[in-house]
């Protein structure tokens, strides 16, 4: 059953809103739901149904109304071929939820992220999700349209301004996790946070306005599903590997973003002050209220620079962690923040990165660069690919021949995927 009624979307678009239920094979109870579609999402449900289905004397009404639309949806009804397609489904936003991709956790699963004949996506974008509260983009799952979101995102070269700006208006719908314009709320007292020019210039995973927009959080928080070192149980799974029988009274977490591996350090070692710290104000706001919802008391969260922690006293640490930081930024100040790691360490203290691998080999590394990069500089324009400064850490950081000229001993490097890898040093 099927019925329309007028309203706009998040993007100021006049749709209407389909509502339909749908009997659920061997369930007596049926299932309901609703979705927004344009003219124009009719017009080109139209265009593939006579493409692929060969319209099955289905016309579309030739002027909209909501009862010409009406009409035409229940008319469908009819044709069991239409009634059974994925173009149906994906037009109802429905039989579609992506939860089987697994993104960047190996290079099998993320060419089927990449290359569109090796994982179809919907032609229609699932019903986005409305949330009432910042609390409610920690608590809630994970929905078909975020998923979409996520893949077109690595399908759009070839239409990068549009998906971009189909990106940013949704985004815009997301609680912003705002404050006071000095972001006084978050900082350590009078201490100030200057934003490096990289930051707020090319944009990592095409987020528009980067990680200072806080209306990018909850789609980061998302991540936690995409990337190994994210999920809280690889990373508790390792740390506590190569970490759980050291006794550490302080530790260091940078580029904390939502706090995922902040959290799983103040777990695993309960007696310890854990500081984290990020460039984002409103990221950390978000892990503040999440701090609140997980009840974790031995943690305090900080906007900072970790280029300059001179507020933080030299070798105090006996921990200091980060997860994918260093190829997000320029060498430059990527071996600022190593400076800062070894001046922070305690001696004998310890430094783990969840990080892109070293890769020795020129040209493959070259490639790799290109992969990422899309082949454009990130001072000049063009279509930058998601990670716009790899080739800046793969040429540039070299961190292992880094962490060795500082004085590091015990440098290691476990691989992990073809994306990560530990390293670990001690001073």
């Amino acid at each position: 059953m099927v019925s329309l009624e007028a309203s706009a979307d998040f993007r100021g678009q006049d749709v209407y809103r389909i509502e339909f239920s749908l009997t659920v094979e061997n369930s007596s109870l049926p299932d309901t739901g609703f979705v927004h579609r344009s003219w124009e999402d009719f017009q080109d449900f139209d265009r593939l149904l006579k493409t692929h289905l060969l319209h099955f004397g289905l016309h579309l009404p030739e002027s909209q109304s909501t009862e010409s639309l009406d009409g035409y949806l229940k008319s469908m009804m009819s044709h069991q071929a239409v009634v059974n397609s994925n173009l149906f489904s994906d037009f109802l936003g429905i039989n579609w939820s992506g939860s089987d991709l697994k993104f960047l956790q190996s290079l099998p699963e993320f060419m089927r992220i990449v290359i569109p004949p090796l994982y179809r996506a919907p032609d229609f974008p699932p019903e986005p999700p409305v949330f009432d509260s910042e609390a409610d983009t920690l608590l809630a799952e994970e929905t078909p349209f975020e998923v979409y979101v996520y893949l077109k995102a690595f399908r759009s070269q070839t239409n990068l301004p549009a998906y971009l700006e189909f990106f940013r208006t949704y985004l815009d719908t997301n609680p912003a996790f705002s404050g006071p314009e000095d972001n006084s709320d978050v900082r350590p007292a009078g201490v100030a946070c200057p934003v490096p020019h990289h930051y707020n210039l090319t944009y990592v995973h095409f987020l528009p306005g980067g990680y200072l927009n806080g209306h990018t959080c909850r789609i980061s928080y998302l991540g936690k599903s995409k990337f190994n070192f994210l999920d809280e149980n690889k990373i508790r799974e390792w740390l506590t590997m190569l970490h759980g029988d050291k006794k550490p009274k302080r530790i260091l977490d940078i580029g904390t973003g939502p706090g995922f591996s902040a959290f799983v350090l103040s777990e695993i070692f309960p007696e310890a002050e854990v500081i984290a710290v990020d460039l984002s104000a409103p990221y950390i706001r978000m892990a503040r209220t999440w701090q609140q919802l997980r009840n974790a008391s031995n943690i305090k969260f900080y906007q900072a620079t970790a280029e300059d922690m001179s507020w933080l006293e030299s070798e105090s640490f006996d921990l200091i962690n980060f997860a994918y930081v260093l190829h997000e930024m320029p060498a430059m100040n990527a071996l600022n923040i190593i400076n800062e790691i070894h001046r922070l360490l305690r001696p004998g203290g310890t430094m783990n990165g969840f990080e892109i691998p070293f890769i020795e080999n020129e040209v493959n590394r070259e490639v790799y660069s290109i992969f990422n990069t899309w082949g454009h500089h990130w001072e000049e324009g063009g279509a930058q690919g998601p990670e716009p400064y790899m080739h800046e850490y793969l040429f540039g950081t070299l961190l292992t021949d880094t962490l060795s000229q500082l004085g590091f001993t015990d440098i290691d490097f476990v691989p992990y995927s073809y994306f990560e890898g530990i390293f670990t040093a001690t001073k």
